[in-house]
């Protein structure tokens, strides 16, 4: 007997499929067999409504998983502006975030401890300072940046007289192997005479010493502003010759001149200039060093500044002499302006 598939195996019969079979069927089968197929028909149906929901829900679930991939992997289009980037509204924190690595990774290295307590007196975290200071002080107790964190320090818990109880005890048992005494200004006046010798040292100590008593700038000046004469001078290395100072390199000088520049020892225009003359003879190559002069052109104008920091922008037919004084001469017009620093 030949056999023919059917492609359609779940379909119910139709009312006028088989009329034969249909005819020779008692009324009782004839009706159980209807009863039957529209079982049928509801359970299909049902299963194909199931099935439908089903995979709505599937799609659903996919198109909202794919939308927060998406949102999680491509950046906002606030983070690409570089001026905000640049000025973060919560810079301290983010400081924060570069240092813990350093402090795992690099906690051998005296810089991620002074960096530390640069980040921690800024946040007035005085036990936080504490904790720098003192695993800055096991790697190198007599380091010229460490001694001006040491100073702060020791300037900001001596006015603070409202710390509480134990903070105040614990920080007073902590240090007392790194302080001999609680007057900042003495205990810069002792590391002072411990190293007279070397430049790094003088030149924080000086910083102190005016940050401690602003009528002590001259003497603080003192101590940096010379350290390019003649009688100082060392070898290429930095080591001391002939009784000169340690240190007195160019880095050392530039760092020098940008504190000056900064204000850390007070208003001192006169003496950046006498400073920069001194290092130019020493480092004549240096261009942080070099004498007063049009440095650049800007349009029809030329901007002149001198070792101070201060500017002037001028016409280039005005005329610059060595005062550092700039004449305006008015072209067609006898009469003149003189601008001065």
């Amino acid at each position: 007997m030949p056999f023919q598939l059917d492609d359609d195996v779940g379909s119910d019969y139709d009312d006028d499929d088989d009329d034969s079979l249909i005819k020779n069927l008692a009324p009782s089968e004839l009706k159980k067999l209807r009863n039957k197929q529209r079982k049928q028909r509801r359970k299909a149906e049902l299963e194909r409504q199931q099935a439908a929901q089903a995979q709505e829900k599937r799609e659903q679930h996919n198109k909202s998983r794919q939308q927060a991939d998406a949102d999680f992997e491509q950046p906002t289009l606030d983070e690409l502006i570089p001026e905000k980037l640049e000025r973060v509204e919560d810079p301290l924190e983010q400081a924060i975030k570069f240092l813990q690595p350093l402090q795992n990774l690099a906690a051998d290295r005296i810089e991620t401890h002074l960096m530390a307590f640069e980040i921690y007196i800024r946040k007035g975290k005085i036990l936080l300072m504490l904790q720098s200071i003192k695993r800055a002080h096991r790697l190198d107790a007599n380091n010229p940046e460490l001694h001006s964190c040491l100073v702060r320090f020791l300037k900001l818990t001596t006015n603070q007289q409202q710390l509480e109880g134990p903070v105040a005890e614990v920080i007073k048992r902590q240090t007392s192997e790194i302080f001999s005494t609680t007057d900042p200004v003495q205990f810069n006046a002792e590391f002072l005479s411990k190293n007279k010798k070397s430049l790094p040292h003088l030149f924080q100590a000086g910083r102190m010493m005016y940050l401690l008593d602003s009528s002590a700038q001259e003497k603080a000046l003192s101590l940096v502003v010379n350290c390019c004469n003649d009688d100082n001078a060392c070898n290429t290395n930095g080591n001391e010759s002939n009784g000169g100072l340690v240190g007195v390199n160019l880095n050392n000088c530039v760092r020098i001149l940008e504190a000056l520049r900064n204000n850390d020892f007070g208003p001192c225009d006169e003496a950046i200039d006498k400073y920069t003359a001194k290092c130019h003879k020493r480092f004549p190559y240096a261009a942080a060093f070099k004498p007063p002069e049009v440095n650049r052109a800007d349009g029809l104008n030329v901007i002149i500044s001198n070792p101070s920091g201060n500017t002037a922008v001028v016409h280039p037919t005005a005329s610059v002499n060595i005062n550092h004084q700039v004449s305006l001469s008015s072209v067609g017009k006898d009469k003149s302006a003189t601008i001065k620093n």
